[in-house]
Formats: C-alpha cells, sequence, structure tokens
C-alpha cells in the first residue's frame, strides 16, 4: 500500500489555504491508497471541508502536546540533522545573522516531525511519501522526516523569495532544499530564483502550476453603463488593495458620466484603513469591499458577467490564483510586473496588461482605461486559463509529480540542474 503524508498549513480547514489543497486533493487520492494530512491550523473554528475517500485528518500539529517539551526532542537522530541544518547554514553566511530565527525554525520543525502521529503514520507503510504544500508553517517539518521514501516541497511567494520575509531571511533553506527529493515550483520565475540563489536544488526542481476551477463555457458579458472592477485578495501592505482605491477614483474622474463600480474581495489588517477611505466618494464611484467570502460566491459573481476587469496590484507575487479564476470566466486583468505575473498576464499573451510595480496611479488608470475600451475579442483570456491553469489539468500534473520518481519523464517537466 502506498501513503502520503500530505503537510498542509490550514486544510482541510476552511482558512488559509483549502482553496489551493483542494484543486489537487482528488487526484493526490487518485494516485495514492491513503492520504494523510497533518495540518499546522491556528484557526479552526470554521470546521473541515469534506474529506475525499481515502484522505484522513492525521492531526493539527499547531496544537501544543506535552510531547514537545525540548527534553523529548532531543534524540540522536535529531541531533545529527540538526549539525547537518547548521553546518548547511553556517555555511552559507546565514547563521550569524539569523541565529534566533534559524533556531526557532528548527524547534517548529523537529516539533512537527517528532509528533507520535507522524510517527506513526510513516511506521504503518513502508511506501510513504511526504508532502509539504509550503516551504513555511506546515511544510518545516518535512527536512526532519526520517523513514519516508520521498520527500517533495512545494514553493509559492512567501515561502520562497527571502527578501519579502520578515527579517529577509525563511529558516534552514539550503537543509530544506538538501533534504528534499523533489521541489515543485509554481512559477518559472520561482525555477529561476531556487537557481540563482540554492545550489541544493539542482536537478529536483520542477514546474508545477498551480490552477482554479472555471465554467465548461464562459459567461456572456452582460451590457451595461456601469463599468464593474473586481478585485480578490487579502487587504494587506503587499497587496496594496488602496492604492486600487485610487487607480478606481481616477477612473471615476476620467468619464464622470461613465459610473464605475469597484467590487473586492477579502479582508486583512489594513481594512479598517481602507474603509475609512471611503469617505467622499464621487458620485460616479461605488465601492463594495465583500470581506472575506467562500469562494463559490466570487464564482457566482464572475458567472453572473458583470465583471469588466480584475486588477492586482500587489507588489510581491507568485502567480495569483485570484487572476486565474478571472481569466477563467475570460475576464482581462491588469496586473503588476511581479513575481511570475507576467507568466499570466500580458498583451501577447492576450489576458491583459501589466504595468511596473512602482507605476504612479495616473498611469495605472490610464492603462485599465484602455484595457477596459479595448475592441472586443481584443484579449482572450480564458484560452490561458484552458491551457496553462485549469485545476482538473494542474492537480493532476502535481500528483505526478509527487508520486512519481522519475523527474525526467513527469510532465511539465521543470528540472533547472
Amino acid at each position: 500500500m502506498s501513503r502520503l503524508l500530505l503537510f498542509t498549513n490550514d486544510y482541510p480547514y476552511r482558512t488559509g489555504d483549502v482553496v489551493f489543497v483542494e484543486k489537487e486533493i482528488d487526484a493526490l487520492a487518485a494516485q495514492f491508497d491513503d492520504v494523510v494530512v497533518f495540518c499546522h491550523a491556528r484557526d479552526t473554528s470554521n470546521g473541515m471541508v469534506d474529506l475525499p475517500d481515502g484522505v484522513r485528518l492525521g492531526g493539527n500539529l499547531f496544537v501544543p502536546e506535552p510531547e514537545d517539551a525540548p527534553r523529548r526532542l532531543v534524540e540522536p537522530a535529531s541531533l545529527l540533522l540538526l549539525a547537518n541544518a547548521t553546518w548547511r547554514e553556517l555555511w552559507s553566511g546565514r547563521l550569524l545573522r539569523h541565529a534566533k530565527l534559524f533556531l526557532m525554525g528548527a524547534k517548529v520543525g523537529i516539533t512537527q516531525a517528532h509528533r507520535t502521529a507522524v510517527r506513526e503514520a510513516i511506521a504503518g507503510d513502508p511506501d510513504t511519501v511526504a508532502y509539504g504544500f509550503w516551504a513555511m508553517g506546515g511544510g518545516l517539518g518535512v527536512p526532519w522526516l526520517r523513514g519516508v521514501r520521498r520527500r517533495v516541497v512545494r514553493v509559492h511567494r512567501y515561502d520562497l523569495y527571502e527578501d519579502q520575509a520578515i527579517g529577509g531571511y525563511l529558516p534552514y533553506r539550503p537543509f530544506l532544499f538538501a533534504r528534499a527529493d523533489r521541489i515543485l515550483a509554481i512559477s518559472q520565475d520561482a525555477q529561476a530564483y531556487l537557481e540563482s540563489h540554492y545550489r541544493e536544488t539542482a536537478g529536483k526542481v520542477a514546474l508545477s502550476r498551480l490552477g482554479a476551477h472555471g465554467p465548461a463555457t464562459p459567461p456572456a458579458r452582460l451590457p451595461h453603463h456601469t463599468r464593474t472592477i473586481v478585485s480578490c485578495s487579502a487587504v494587506s501592505e503587499v497587496k496594496r488593495v488602496s492604492l486600487i482605491l485610487d487607480v478606481v477614483r481616477g477612473l471615476a474622474a476620467l468619464d464622470p458620466e461613465r459610473p464605475i463600480r469597484w467590487v473586492h474581495f477579502g479582508d486583512g489588517p489594513l481594512m479598517p484603513t481602507l474603509q475609512a477611505s471611503l469617505a467622499d466618494l464621487p458620485d460616479s464611484l461605488q465601492v463594495e469591499l465583500r470581506g472575506q467570502v467562500p469562494n463559490s460566491e466570487i464564482a457566482a459573481f464572475y458567472a453572473s458577467g458583470e465583471a469588466d476587469a480584475f486588477v492586482n496590484l500587489s507588489s510581491s507575487e507568485g502567480v495569483p490564483v485570484s487572476i486565474m479564476e478571472a481569466i477563467a470566466y475570460g475576464v482581462p486583468v491588469l496586473a503588476t510586473d511581479v513575481g511570475g505575473s507576467s507568466e499570466i498576464v500580458g498583451p501577447e499573451l492576450r489576458t491583459g496588461e501589466l504595468v511596473a510595480s512602482a507605476a504612479s496611479p495616473s498611469a495605472i488608470t490610464a492603462t485599465l482605461s484602455a484595457l477596459l475600451t479595448a475592441e472586443p475579442g481584443h484579449y482572450a483570456p480564458r484560452t490561458r486559463w484552458e491551457q496553462d491553469y485549469d485545476a482538473r489539468r494542474t492537480g493532476a500534473i502535481a500528483a505526478e509529480l509527487v508520486a512519481s520518481s522519475d523527474l525526467e519523464s513527469s510532465p511539465e517537466r521543470g528540472s533547472i540542474g
């Protein structure tokens, strides 16, 4: 019997990464006889989603247990791994600058790998693969696991680009990548970053895009006088949602006789500031801050045919799933040229337009206005989704990469070694 240990941040709880993991879980269940999920979920208040046949929750590793006491974590095998990780960190020149964060991360990783439930799941099947859906959070324990046949880790944005991390550091990357047998990168940009920063990734990296579900046929655009702009993200510093407000204000000022409606899905720490900024909106601008909603509600909004354009102005990105969802419904996109966004957005891809991260609000407004007034058929966003981002395809590719031992023969091979 084959077994997969899937390490997530929140899944199967209804928060955080559930919308990502659900795109792969059925395909993973089809590849393995038994899938055991270990999450690292802080918030479990919304309950769990239904699990497919063959998938079960092994435990929430975020909840402290008596067995997590430091004296119980000190074992010869763990000490040997810690020495390995420490040496690699020192050799890379990272340890002296980030010793405290390194040790904190190592404690979390060793604790996750030490849990009785994890050990028993590994001991219960000689053909066990460990898959960290993230290289932080729930995935920190993957390199510390012993007794598994293969270790696979996926990297996105916050768990990859160190210059975007708090303090400019992510714990024990050289050790993590050295212990990994396969690394799944969500974009070509992520592949290039791994190649230029970590020699330990040579020959291990495969391109495995995230995906989004979409309708069998795209909805017809509704003829209406009001132009509707949609965005979907956390309301945080990196997502720069307040900049979208500046842009739609500018758009409304260009033609006061043509109403603008901006609908934003998502919540976050800067939501109160954003709400306070809505005072004194021009009469021609309507703003709807929908907050955190189920993904089905976002899909229903797109299916209504109301959206004329999707906007993402983040200062840093991997490849946004929110953009994949928009193009699945035929909605053209305006996005900043950061991370892997250029792999999904651009005039040559017929999905929309890119602007520089440092572009002024007025320049972004002008680009958005041009996108909205383009001739029918100028953009064909859904074609790009069908080619690269349909979750039915991306999920199957990811599952095959996790299950297969041969990188050369795997679909979407992206080795950079």
